[in-house]
């Protein structure tokens, strides 16, 4: 009838919601690169720890250390989340670039044609696993480091749950990043490339001012701690600010482009 306003059935937008999510939880488990990027993460936070522990433990053996004589318990994983995030940047990347790779994702928008909501079910999916991926990574790291550092560890409870804190948000937002570098890129190597790139690289050649402001740069100082430059809980922000501009660019890509 003319002029009559549609009415919405109550529950419907929670009903989209909890289906895009519940889509992206079944797609994300039932693939065998999930596991074994999470058996990778695990793995290189575990033997990076482990060895960079050894290593400090020799140097103070044989006289050779130059930092001093002890090491906090929790810095060999801190030091280690950078290797460990290859597996991290595959496991948050392959949700979104395999389906662009196989074409799933025409199935994919056309039971949601939601891009928005398909993006933000995937990156609420994989940071999710993250933060809980994170805290299991800052345990095996931590405990790997203090086993090989010995009588040379040194820390209490609290820095170590404070060092466990740090690694878990920054697990949780090279994700989110790497789900947005993935829905604007697309492709597999081409977001592997850029997201190692950027968080990686980058941060080992620019160390001039202003780069602080860079997710690479700002991640890695939150990881040390170190407030020469910028306080690390500023650089948490920073990272958290780039971790949303790359979602808002994933879903700008999303939007515009033809699948």
């Amino acid at each position: 009838m003319s002029g009559t306003v549609p009415r919405t059935v109550p529950g419907a937008g929670v009903s989209a919601w909890r289906g895009a999510l519940g889509s992206e939880w079944i797609k994300f488990w039932t693939v065998r690169s999930t596991w074994w990027s999470v058996v990778c993460a695990v793995g290189l936070m575990a033997f990076s720890s482990m060895v960079l522990g050894i290593d400090f433990s020799g140097d103070v053996e044989t006289g050779d250390a130059t930092d001093g004589l002890t090491m906090a318990r929790g810095e060999p994983a801190l030091e280690s989340v950078v290797i460990a995030q290859f597996g991290i940047v595959a496991l948050a990347m392959l949700l979104m670039t395999s389906e662009f790779a196989t074409g799933a994702m025409r199935v994919t928008l056309t039971a949601d044609p939601s891009r928005g909501r398909v993006l933000l079910a995937k990156t609420a999916v994989v940071g999710g696993v993250s933060v809980v991926l994170g805290a299991v990574l800052a345990a095996v790291g931590i405990a790997a480091g203090a086993l090989a550092l010995g009588d040379q560890g040194t820390g209490d409870a609290a820095s170590m749950v404070g060092d466990g804190l740090v690694i878990t948000v920054y697990v949780a937002l090279t994700s989110v990043i790497t789900v947005g570098v993935a829905a604007w890129i697309r492709s597999t190597a081409g977001t592997l490339s850029t997201v190692l790139s950027v968080m990686v690289a980058l941060p080992l050649i620019l160390t001039a001012s202003g780069t602080e402001y860079l997710p690479g740069r700002a991640g890695m100082i939150l990881l040390s701690g170190e407030d020469d430059v910028l306080h690390p809980a500023v650089a948490g922000v920073v990272l958290a600010l780039w971790a949303v501009a790359a979602q808002v660019a994933g879903w700008a890509a999303l939007r515009r482009r033809d699948v």
